[in-house]
């Protein structure tokens, strides 16, 4: 009965992604020349866009590597090719699995499977996540801080800028302070004091841990700036790379909110309204998003050849018990 509600509750929740997809393309397709985008698309450098593929998939090693040195820190020591593939796998089913199995819980499913550790390994993958959110909004406020020319684009760059600093500096004093601040505000009984005291804590506990997964975390989201600035080239475009680390982390984060399906048309909205601010035509920037959707597509079915390649097999959740 609960697992039949669950999967209503998941088909509902992909109709209506699905639904504001729709309605937010529908939206740019009212005020952009798709026909101009699509002859944008057709003339990129295939080169260029061949590179970006391949640095979109260093990055997404990088990003397995940060995950494995996080699962190593609490005993979880299957080898970096494993989590590598787990990872590759995960990502395939984040993008064309279907709505009741997000790509985080099979690379959790996976990392436990066999080794009673399940909480552990699924709280590895919040972690994960966590990590690589928190040095995202730093890099995005930063840039903020480093290029100020950009806050005088628009009007409501100001409040941009102050926002984002505000919100980036807000959410890495609770990160750094997360642990205190749940004991000394919550409750002992309190679920959120819980999950973060006796799930999360032992990964707050190792220092030289957190040191070098948000080492990786940085150079990680370098690596997707410089292959978005590489598809602006595939496309022949302008976009200073310094540009891109102040908007990467907004779009990237709006793209993430769990409301349409894989972020289609709050990604291509995000770019239609940065790129456009310095003087890139409509049908250049949707192309660009375009372009950059295409270049994770092409990631998600490494994935799935990775998947294939190791059988095609997904664990349960009954294998993989505390």
């Amino acid at each position: 009965m609960a697992e039949g509600g669950a999967r209503s509750g998941g088909g509902l929740r992909r109709f209506l992604q699905i639904a504001f997809s729709i309605g937010a393309v529908v939206l740019i397709a009212r005020h952009v020349d798709l026909r101009e985008t699509g002859r944008i698309l057709a003339g990129a450098h295939l080169d260029w866009a061949i590179f970006a593929v391949v640095l979109y998939l260093f990055g997404q090693v990088m990003s397995a590597f940060r995950w494995w040195l996080i699962g190593r820190s609490v005993g979880l020591d299957g080898s970096f090719a494993s989590y590598v593939r787990f990872y590759f796998i995960g990502m395939f089913f984040m993008f064309f699995g279907p709505s009741t199995l997000g790509g985080d819980f099979v690379r959790g499913l996976y990392l436990a499977e066999g080794g009673g550790r399940r909480a552990r390994a699924f709280n590895s993958v919040v972690f994960d996540r966590l990590n690589g959110l928190v040095i995202l909004v730093a890099i995005g406020a930063a840039s903020f801080l480093i290029f100020p020319r950009y806050r005088d684009l628009a009007p409501e760059f100001t409040l941009m800028f102050y926002v984002t600093v505000a919100f980036g500096s807000a959410l890495l004093v609770g990160w750094m302070l997360a642990p205190w601040l749940a004991r000394t505000f919550l409750p002992t009984d309190h679920k959120v004091r819980r999950f973060i005291a006796t799930d999360l804590g032992p990964f707050w506990s190792d220092r030289r841990m957190l040191v070098a997964t948000s080492t990786v975390s940085f150079f990680f989201h370098l690596v997707q700036i410089a292959a978005q600035w590489v598809v602006s080239r595939a496309l022949g475009i302008d976009v200073p790379f310094s540009y891109i680390c102040v908007f990467h982390p907004l779009v990237s984060a709006v793209a993430s909110i769990p409301i349409s399906l894989s972020g289609i048309g709050l990604r291509e909205g995000g770019y239609l309204y940065f790129l456009t601010k310095i003087g890139v035509d409509q049908p250049s920037a949707i192309a660009y998003g375009g372009l950059w959707f295409l270049v994770i597509v092409a990631n998600s079915i490494v994935g799935g050849v990775v998947f294939l390649a190791s059988g095609a097999r997904l664990p349960t959740l009954r294998d993989s018990v505390d």
